[in-house]
């Protein structure tokens, strides 16, 4: 029965497996967005009827004969200088008119590089319902060779500029489609031969602490563009520089991949494999929509890494298929191997624990590259009266409170509790919630200053990267974020925006 308390002495409304981390792990093995099943981040005992419907928007186009599809722009810098750049650019033809047996049609595919004076064209023969890839590569067209490209960087490391790709086909010289793509030119790489074996990723050469955070979509797949826009706005503005697309979710918009190229962030690309859920069953279907995943956003210069599965393992095939598709992003077959280890902390802690490196049972946490590390921030009193009623919100009813922190996971009845208690004790929700927003904000000092100091090697240990777990809420909850489901900012926010900030310091001389 969702929306309820968890059950004692189980009761006989509570379904087998409830109540932990993906459930008795069936929803695994189709290929689903898993973490509606239930998760310590979201509702524990998970949401009815998910994952059924239509839930993005759709539509219809209308073409020629002859239609494009999937544009892909790859480019091989020169080293060391990264003055000059190759682009082989390919594109999916598609020919639906009519045509007797053995007819063919003549179908040209114009492509054009615009503000660059770049233009190039090939002349196809094609059959009926025949799709080919067309591929226009600089050896045969070297036009498609740019000297002192302009290259695109991600966030705090120089520009996002971007290159808009025009293809058409032409069928006795009319246009049958046209689309239009944007591509940005940059090498992104990662080696694992670093003083301590831990991952590091370099852009155009040159090394990149990662600053980063894991992202969960919201939960009931209501995403808008506006929603969109407003958290991805909050990240380019916290620092962030790289988001982890965490496997029990889904993979994300056109629109979210866009914004990522203008902001400069990041993002490393999961697959839909968890280690508390089975696998898929029917391998083809998952194949296939990994195919279609990558063919979409393989594009996007934002695009940097690909990782087969949270905590587990691979589907046969998959690298191979990874590689065929795309093969100029680095691959990895689970979150937690080479050169990335296993993750926490994940609950509230005495915030000086992270500065001395004792947050996590686990052992020292803040080395190498951690891909789950956090806490939380209580959101605000507007959201918190969102979310329950009155009489819930004080006194502090535990039970709906624990409800709503995923069977309170993140202890924020408990030490969160506590911690916020040391500024003394509060008569109102309004003042136990203002109070809160230090806690939380101080749990994201803390953690980025400490990952700050360790960068690579300028501290007292090897850091190459740390992504924060979690980034967004995916539901109302009080063990929020930088910004709670409502789209409000916590303290976090500005906490987190104030220690990632890039300082740059000038002296005048005087003589």
């Amino acid at each position: 029965m969702p929306g309820t308390i968890m059950p004692k002495g189980g009761k006989p409304y509570r379904a087998t497996n409830e109540f932990q981390n993906g459930g008795d792990g069936e929803i695994g093995k189709n290929v689903t967005q898993l973490m509606t099943v239930g998760w310590d981040f979201t509702f524990l005992d998970g949401i009815r009827d998910r994952n059924t419907g239509i839930w993005k928007n759709i539509f219809l186009f209308t073409t020629g004969k002859a239609n494009l599809r999937y544009p892909f722009v790859k480019s091989e810098l020169s080293k060391p200088a990264y003055n000059r750049s190759r682009q082989t650019v390919s594109v999916e033809v598609a020919y639906s008119g009519y045509l007797k047996q053995n007819e063919h049609a003549k179908v040209k595919v114009i492509g054009e590089i615009t503000g660059e004076n770049i233009r190039f064209e090939k002349e196809l023969s094609m059959f009926r319902e025949e799709v080919r890839e067309v591929v226009f590569s600089s050896e045969e067209y070297p036009q498609l060779t740019i000297d002192n490209p302009r290259l695109w960087w991600s966030v705090n490391k120089g520009k996002q500029n971007l290159y808009d790709l025009v293809l058409k086909t032409e069928i006795d010289g009319v246009i049958t489609d046209s689309i239009t793509t944007r591509f940005g030119i940059r090498e992104i790489t990662s080696t694992t031969d670093t003083p301590d074996n831990s991952r590091t990723f370099y852009i155009n050469g040159k090394p990149l602490f990662v600053r980063g955070t894991n992202w969960l979509p919201e939960n009931m797949l209501r995403t808008s563009d506006e929603r969109m826009y407003a958290e991805l706005r909050y990240t380019a503005q916290s620092g962030v520089n790289f988001i982890r697309l965490w496997g029990g979710g889904i993979a994300e918009s056109d629109y979210f991949f866009q914004l990522c190229d203008e902001y400069g962030i990041l993002v490393w690309q999961e697959f839909w494999m968890t280690g508390d859920t089975k696998h898929p069953k029917d391998l083809g279907t998952y194949l296939a929509n990994m195919t279609s995943t990558i063919k979409r956003i393989r594009n996007h210069p934002s695009l940097a890494f690909y990782v087969s599965s949270n905590e587990s393992t691979e589907m046969q095939y998959a690298q191979n298929l990874i590689n065929y598709l795309d093969g100029t992003r680095d691959y990895q077959m689970e979150s937690e191997c080479v050169g990335i280890h296993d993750g926490s902390p994940y609950k509230q802690v005495n915030i000086m624990q992270h500065y001395e490196n004792t947050a996590s049972d686990r052992g020292s946490r803040i080395d190498g590259f951690n891909p789950e590390y956090g806490s939380p921030c209580l959101p605000t009193v507007e959201c918190l009266r969102e979310m329950m009623d009155e009489k819930d919100l004080w006194p502090i009813n535990k039970d709906v409170w624990d409800y709503s922190d995923g069977h309170n996971f993140h202890l924020m009845t408990g030490l969160y509790m506590d911690m916020t208690n040391e500024y003394g004790l509060s008569n109102s929700i309004d003042e136990f919630a203002e109070k809160a927003q230090f806690v939380g904000a101080f749990n994201y000092k803390s953690i980025w200053e400490i990952w700050n100091y360790n960068k690579l090697n300028y501290g007292d240990r090897y850091t190459s990267g740390v992504l924060y777990w979690y980034h967004n809420s995916p539901i109302r909850q009080v063990c929020g974020r930088m910004w709670d489901w409502s789209l409000e900012p916590t303290a976090g926010l500005y906490a987190a925006q104030n220690a990632v900030r890039q300082s740059v310091f000038v002296c005048h001389i005087h003589i």
